[in-house]
Formats: C-alpha cells, sequence, structure tokens
C-alpha cells in the first residue's frame, strides 16, 4: 500500500520536476497526497475535532465518508488518488478508503454537526517508516484545516516511535506542494507524474516540540 508523504529540505521542489524517472507501481491503488488548500494563516481550522480510527469503519461512518465524498470536487479526489474513480460504486469507495488492519489508521477532522471536513490515512510500511496521504472537503478548503491535520498526524506519528514519514503528490497539484513545503515536508526524487517527499519525525522529538504540535487540535482515539 503506497500512501503519499513528505520529506526532507525545499529548496529544490521545482528542479524535481524536470526529471523523467520510471513511476513507483503500488500493490493499492495509487494514493497520492491530495489536499487543493492553500493553508492561510488563522481561519477557523480549530474549530475541529479529531478522531483516529484504528479499525473497520461501522456502516453509519461509511455513510459519513459518502457524505465526505460528494461533497469533494472530482478534481479533488483525482489529485488525492492519483486517478479517477467512480467512488459512488461501494465497492470502489471501500477499496479507496477503508483501513487496512492494524498496520493503518485513518484521521478525521469532523467540523461541528460531526461531518467529516477533512481525511488523513496514514499505513505503516515498517516499525519505523509510514505513508500518509491527505485531503480536504471541497467546500472546507483554504482555511488552514488541511495544515492542522497534517500537523496532529505528525505528533501522533512521533508518539508513535515512527521515524519518517512519505508521502507521492502529483506534479500539478502546486496547492499541495505548498502546503508540503510550509509544514516542512522535502522532496526526495521525481517518480514520472509527482514527487516522492519525506518528513523527518526525528525534528519533532529532538526539538520537544511535538506537544506543540499535538496542541493545534485534541487527538481523540477511537479503539477497536
Amino acid at each position: 500500500m503506497h500512501l503519499p508523504g513528505l520529506c526532507g529540505e525545499s529548496g529544490y521542489m521545482s528542479d524535481l520536476q524536470d526529471l523523467q524517472l520510471t513511476p513507483r507501481l503500488g500493490r493499492m491503488p495509487p494514493v497520492t497526497l491530495g489536499a487543493t488548500e492553500t493553508a492561510p494563516q488563522g481561519g477557523d481550522a480549530g474549530q475541529g475535532e479529531i478522531v483516529v480510527l484504528t479499525r473497520a469503519l461501522a456502516e453509519d461512518e461509511w455513510d459519513m465518508v459518502r457524505a465526505f465524498v460528494r461533497g469533494t470536487s472530482r478534481e479533488s479526489l483525482r489529485l488525492r488518488f492519483g486517478q479517477s474513480a467512480d467512488l459512488t460504486d461501494d465497492r470502489t469507495l471501500k477499496r479507496f478508503f477503508e483501513t487496512k488492519g492494524s498496520n493503518s489508521e485513518m484521521i478525521w477532522m469532523l467540523q461541528e454537526g460531526g461531518a467529516i471536513c477533512a481525511i488523513v490515512h496514514l499505513a505503516r510500511l515498517s516499525p519505523r517508516h509510514a505513508e500518509i496521504a491527505l485531503i480536504v472537503r471541497s467546500d472546507r478548503a483554504r482555511r488552514g484545516i488541511g495544515e492542522a491535520l497534517l500537523h496532529a498526524a505528525l505528533a501522533r506519528a512521533a508518539r508513535q516511535g515512527l521515524r519518517t514519514l512519505s508521502a507521492f503528490v502529483l506534479h500539478e497539484n502546486t496547492a499541495m506542494l505548498r502546503l508540503a513545503r510550509k509544514t516542512g515536508f522535502v522532496p526526495c526524487k521525481s517518480l514520472g507524474l509527482g514527487v516522492e517527499l519525506e518528513f523527518d519525525l526525528g525534528r519533532i522529538r529532538d526539538a520537544g516540540t511535538a506537544a506543540a504540535y499535538a496542541a493545534r487540535q485534541p487527538v481523540q482515539l477511537q479503539q477497536q
């Protein structure tokens, strides 16, 4: 399973776009970091509640995901998953959104009333390395929500002992590339239509800033 991630320092993003390398092939549908927002300062990101799901979704929770998809543009979904897909088909929806056993989890930001306004997927590839993916509902974009949820996910990953998060972002997804650079992800290499990014979680632990990252939003866990 391949999820988008962020990595390193951010000075040579544009140079990577000129490289032509073979794209990565995953065992699951391609997953690309797809939040289409610029995450300005301020906004109403602090009004959300964060919930982490480490188990299979119940049917009422799938209804929440379906509502999220209906409120998200086809273009945002294409940028997130790296391909166009009919997510009105339930089997396709669950193929793209379900968590995969104990090594993956889904993190939601809920707005007032309980609707999902942003989703992060996190898939552990090894005890120290995971891939991450982000998407924000279209009507909640450009309010800092994606940045706030991403910071909470970074803090959680650091507390779990992970060292590195990686992601794959399409070259055309300039908004996500800007958000990645702002958050501290750095490009590693170009892979066909996109860029592989990484984030060194040791930066959070070593600087003692995990609490500051987490303080942006309380993380509420839903246990199995």
